[in-house]
């Protein structure tokens, strides 16, 4: 039997997306149902945009930690038209307050 959050998580795609200090994507992870995408740089940014514009499919929605603040407004600024942005977000650096009120600050608060 699945709980609730085994369905979010099989209908959620999570995405990570590391920058270096010039802003440039070093890398990205997603991980959709059984399947995952991976890049390290060296890679085409654009290209590795529209591979992921495919991954995302029909994911109902994005996760990850630090998605709004970081992840999709990197990917905004280098392809404003991808689909996968339309999609919902959830962000996890609101969520881990919640789960961990005795830390509720993560280091990425400056």
């Amino acid at each position: 039997m699945s709980t609730d959050c085994s369905v979010f998580l099989q209908r959620a795609c999570i995405l990570d997306l590391e920058t270096n200090e010039n802003g440039d994507v070093i890398a990205l992870g997603a991980a959709f149902g059984d399947k995952t995408l991976l890049r390290e740089a060296p890679f085409d940014i654009n290209k590795v945009l529209v591979a992921l514009g495919d991954f995302v499919g029909e994911a109902s929605c994005l996760l990850g930690h630090n998605l709004l603040r970081h992840d999709l407004p990197v990917c905004r600024a280098l392809a404003a038209e991808a689909k996968f942005l339309a999609k919902p977000a959830v962000d996890t650096l609101f969520l881990s307050p919640l789960a961990f009120p005795e830390n509720p600050y993560h280091r990425l608060v400056k």
